[in-house]
């Protein structure tokens, strides 16, 4: 378990919720680490949102990535072993919408190419930020984008 949260999602998380989430990290210093396939990757100190899907559960999915010491499996459990999670948000779905969320968060931010995104188009599902009320506005207006259903045009009466 990761100390620095000190709880479980299973012990947050009664439900079989799934949907996409949202890790926010912070490096605290620049770092070079090796991500599996992609290499050595320069990461500079700030923030970092990283877009994920767990459609087969949150609890799971999210308790994964809080346990330090495990065998890397995805890009994010390389920068995991550096970073630290300061927030874990949850957009409950049955449906996909990771790769939208990645989309609304590439206009707004910048990325790490190639980074999470092995099995889409996407150009990353890692973003940056210096400073962290820039990402957090960042995260919640790609967010707002995609579960805000467009607005209907009214219909006009006609007498």
């Amino acid at each position: 378990m990761n100390a620095r949260l000190k709880v479980h999602l299973s012990k947050l998380i009664a439900s079989p919720a799934k949907g996409e989430y949202i890790l926010i990290l912070e490096l605290t210093a620049d770092r070079i680490i090796n991500v599996g396939r992609l290499g050595a990757i320069s990461f500079p100190k700030g923030f970092y949102a990283y877009v994920g899907s767990a459609l087969g559960g949150f609890k799971s999915r999210i308790n994964r990535h809080l346990v330090e010491d495990k065998k890397p499996k995805w890009h994010i459990d390389y920068l995991l072993n550096e970073a630290r999670i300061l927030q874990v948000i949850l957009h409950e779905t049955e449906q996909r919408l990771e790769c939208l969320l990645s989309q609304a968060l590439a206009n707004e931010l910048l990325s790490i190419a190639g980074f999470g995104s092995s099995d889409c188009q996407c150009r990353s599902h890692l973003y940056f930020a210096s400073h962290r009320p820039n990402l957090e506005m960042s995260v919640g207006k790609a967010i707002a984008q995609i579960t805000t259903p467009e607005k209907q045009p009214k219909e006009s009466s006609r007498f």
